[in-house]
């Protein structure tokens, strides 16, 4: 009624209700919510309507879909009244992808690892889903929002390199140089980075950059990381080489609390490595980590992987409702509110014009043993619940218990409660064709310079080969630098590299000299 009110007698002022936005526990987490969502709500509802109407005027007659943090799109005008829930949505993007291409390679866990210019994220699919959260943290507001659950640290391509006062150590990040003025190699900054670090290193070709498009200057990044060389006492090579190594070692750590912290075995699964810098760092936090095979997906078009996700998703409207239970349960009562739940996916995506044989529903409950906070996210079949099916329900809930907190752990006298109900309403969208691979011909083979590989106490006088000359069946062993236009991937001495049939390139650390 409240809202009603404010929109008839001020129609432009813009209105979120907590209660439309969170419908569940949490009266701190609602608050900043809604606060943030009418921060951000006017400008994004101006910048989508610009983009409607610059798209109209091209003869664009869709309407807009807009990627979401869950990992799946909705129409621009529910986007306009919700755009808190677009928080995250690019690196959400990126694991939307990963999360197609490992269901394309039968691959059923994978760990992302996204490094840009700024910031490395990682998130994990696991069984063929990523996984999710429901809560974001933004510098120290805490909201609630269903998402997937992407972690990330100040460790990218811009990162800069110091040195701690107090301790004397060299650090890297979380400060970045970002894309302006950049690192020092992009001729207008002075600030020491990682980029400069692989320059040094001779990772990256100065006058490969963007295809060749812009130069970078080697001699820049020498100068930029020369007073860190002093200060430390170590030459320029040693210092470039310990900031990659403390960059790596960061991107190690942050996987393993994203999966030891679950209790998952990083062993057991395969790296899917983009953005523009991932693929020159994956061997040696996978090596570091136990990983024994890396994935860059499709090639040059990793460098751009999280908009290749977006064409990946499906519409996903999320319902949540909270709901305090305790056992025994009032089947009746979970019944309906899933029913509800669905019943208002159903209307929504048929308003979107999904067909109905395209809606697809997933359930799940929150779940918590009596007197803890924290809730675990279980499936929940479809169909009507019986005891059998609430049964099961219930030994999966410590599954997943022990799988976090140890085997023996759970221990269902303390009584069970259920907490949150929650739908997926999926509205099935064609998928993007994995590409056949297209080689320009040429030699792949096309030169070589000198490497300083870690672990190795001199350079390695390194062969360089380019990436769209490459074909399926091609096999490098390192070490060697595949160079794309968009990306360059470092093979490491003890590892070894491939073109599938589908184009990506596949990094082999098993079995290799070590």
């Amino acid at each position: 009624m409240l809202k009603s009110m404010v929109q008839r007698i001020a129609p432009d002022v813009f209105v979120s209700c907590s209660s439309e936005l969170i419908a569940k526990r949490g009266e701190y987490e609602r608050i900043v919510g809604t606060a943030v969502n009418c921060l951000i709500g006017p400008v994004m509802k101006e910048y989508v309507e610009k983009i409607e109407k610059r798209a109209a005027s091209l003869g664009f007659q869709k309407p807009l879909l807009v990627l979401q943090a869950t990992g799946g799109v909705v129409p621009s005008r529910e986007v306009v009244q919700t755009p808190l829930f677009t928080i995250g949505s690019g690196p959400a993007a990126g694991m939307t992808g990963s999360a197609f291409l490992a269901n394309h390679l039968g691959r059923e866990n994978a760990i992302i690892a996204d490094m840009g210019g700024t910031s490395f994220e990682t998130g994990i699919i696991y069984k063929g889903s990523p996984l999710t959260a429901s809560e974001t943290i933004v510098n120290q507001y805490i909201f609630s929002m269903p998402r997937l659950d992407v972690q990330s640290i100040g460790s990218g391509g811009g990162s800069i390199l110091w040195v701690d006062e107090i301790s004397g150590t060299l650090k890297v990040g979380p400060q970045s140089a970002g894309a302006d003025p950049g690192p020092a190699c992009y001729g207008k900054g002075t600030q020491p980075t990682i980029t400069d670090a692989n320059i040094v290193l001779g990772y990256l070709n100065p006058d490969n950059f963007l295809g060749g498009r812009m130069h970078l200057d080697k001699g820049r990044s020498v100068e930029a990381l020369l007073p860190l060389a002093k200060k430390l006492g170590m030459d320029v090579l040693d210092v470039a080489a310990g900031a990659v190594q403390i960059v790596e070692s960061k991107m190690a750590e942050l996987i393993r609390q994203m999966t030891i912290q679950r209790g998952l075995d990083p062993r057991e699964f395969v790296i899917i490595a983009y953005g523009g810098a991932g693929p020159t760092h994956a061997c040696q936090f996978a090596r570091e980590l136990g990983i024994k095979r890396i994935v860059i997906p499709l090639g040059t078009i990793s460098a751009a992987w999280s908009a290749f996700g977006t064409l990946c998703a499906d519409i996903l409207h999320v319902y949540e409702k909270s709901d305090l239970l305790s056992q025994p349960f009032d089947l009746e009562h979970i019944n309906k509110t899933f029913e509800k739940l669905e019943a208002e996916g159903q209307a929504q995506l048929e308003e979107d014009g999904v067909a109905q044989n395209q809606i697809v529903f997933e359930r799940f409950l929150e779940i918590k043993y009596k007197m803890q906070i924290h809730q675990l996210t279980v499936p929940v079949p479809s169909g009507h619940l019986a005891e059998s099916e609430m049964e099961q329900i219930l030994a999966r809930y410590e599954d997943i218990y022990e799988s976090f907190y140890g085997k023996g752990s759970a221990y269902r006298e303390a009584g069970v409660e259920i907490g949150l109900f929650k739908v997926n309403a999926i509205g099935r969208m064609v998928k993007p064709r994995i590409p056949e691979p297209v080689s320009g011909g040429g030699e792949p083979l096309t030169g070589r310079r000198n490497v300083t590989w870690q672990h190795k106490a001199e350079p390695v006088d390194t062969p360089i080969y380019t990436g769209p000359h490459l074909t399926a069946g091609d096999v490098i062993s390192g070490p060697a630098i595949v160079e794309y236009p968009e990306t360059t991937i470092a093979i490491h001495p003890y590892a070894r590299g491939s073109m599938d049939a589908a184009g990506n390139f596949i990094i082999d650390l098993e079995g290799q000299d070590k």
